[in-house]
């Protein structure tokens, strides 16, 4: 971005005006609504509809559709996302797409558009107080696909009158059908727009400062299982930033991730298709690294030896190899148990024979992961002790 003599950005005084306008306007709008008719549960019910279908059209939409390319659509669920995308009001497609890019490729440094390295509110809402001074080459360099679409080129001409149509007519119009037309703006407009946006800006500020980081050390993106469920599945940013094609950020069934599940279902009514998932053995490659990068980093602070170090990274690929194995083995085993289930005039016998061998597999994996937990755990618990005294031990 150009700075000013100053060495400062010029600040975007729209952008500030909204963000913090709308904020106060929910405020009072809310506090004025239950003062003089008491709480209404239609108007809650009201906001998380619209808070729901506007989530998810930014969480699957705006990010793992445009700016990830994880999944393909057709016009129907495309017009969803740039319809009600818009009425989060987070700026039309294009550009949210081109800073998203952006980010990930350079993420923690000064080509950042979020940089959480900046301060934890630079990225949260800050970075948006400033105008934006690149020029149109370079902003929409790294998205040539999304300039040739026709209809990412008409929301980006129309955004505003769809923000306004979307963001506070539609909600308004939608109360007015129940009655209720001024709490329709104020619920299902100021209050769920505050609420979407800060659960998009949660992801640029949280999700980089609080949590694990179990697939990748080189960028501060972290997995967040509290931020998983107010974000719809944005929160395991670790996973996200080293397998960002991935239609899933929570991988694991147990993970919150209602965004995997509304692709999932528009795959089901035929509305998605060519979802890509990344293959188990690189998300295992993936974590074995960060484990043995932890170990390393351990005894390069506890001053190891030599020898110390040697007879370690032998033990680490050693387990490292017999647990990749069993991956493999597993793997194999559920392919073949699948193509068999498929396979016209399989016997049942057959059936049986290779459910055994998958069952015996699964065992033998989860078996090597516990061995590969309990070398780990053994070596993060070195003493900090001296780099004769650990020569000694070894």
């Amino acid at each position: 971005m150009i700075r000013s003599e100053t060495g400062r950005l010029p600040l975007d005084y729209g952008n500030i005006a909204f963000l913090v306008g709308t904020p106060l306007a929910a405020l009072l709008g809310a506090s004025w609504s239950v003062y003089h008719y008491g709480f209404v549960w239609f108007d809650l019910f009201h906001a998380i509809v619209w808070y729901l279908i506007t989530g998810l059209a930014v969480t699957g939409g705006y990010h793992r559709y445009y700016a990830h390319r994880s999944y393909e659509c057709g016009r129907p669920l495309q017009l969803y996302h740039l319809v009600l995308g818009a009425a989060a009001a987070e700026n039309s497609v294009l550009n949210w797409a081109a800073d998203h890019r952006f980010h990930h490729r350079f993420v923690d440094t000064d080509k950042d558009p979020y940089n959480i390295l900046r301060g934890f509110f630079y990225a949260h809402i800050g970075w948006v107080f400033y105008q934006e001074t690149r020029s149109p080459y370079e902003r929409y360099r790294n998205v040539p696909d999304l300039l040739k679409d026709p209809l990412v080129r008409w929301q980006d001409r129309w955004y505003p009158f769809l923000v306004v149509l979307m963001a506070f007519v539609a909600p308004t119009l939608v109360g007015a059908a129940f009655g209720r037309p001024l709490a329709g703006l104020i619920w299902g407009g100021f209050v769920r727009i505050v609420i979407v946006q800060h659960m998009t800006f949660l992801i640029n500020s949280a999700a980089h400062f609080f949590g694990p980081r179990p697939y990748a050390l080189d960028n501060t993106a972290r997995d967040n299982w509290w931020l998983g469920p107010i974000t719809f599945g944005e929160g395991y940013h670790n996973f996200h930033h080293k397998f960002q094609a991935d239609y899933r950020n929570g991988v694991r069934w147990y993970q919150f991730d209602l965004t995997k599940w509304f692709v999932l279902a528009m795959r089901g009514m035929g509305l998605a298709w060519r979802l890509k998932r990344t293959p188990e053995p690189l998300i295992l490659k993936a974590r074995l690294e960060v484990e043995m990068q932890r170990v390393e980093n351990r005894l390069a602070a506890i001053g190891a030896s030599e020898r110390l170090w040697t007879k370690i990274q032998s033990r680490l690929l050693a387990g490292r190899s017999r647990f990749e194995q069993a991956m493999r083995a597993y793997q194999h085993a559920r392919v073949e148990y699948r193509s068999q289930k498929r396979r016209p005039g399989a016997s049942g016998e057959i059936h049986r024979q290779w459910a055994a061998q998958l069952r015996h597999y699964r065992r033998e994996l989860s078996e090597a992961r516990k061995r590969w937990t309990g070398l780990i755990e053994s070596l993060n618990r070195l003493p900090n002790s001296s780099p004769q005294g650990l020569s000694s031990g070894a």
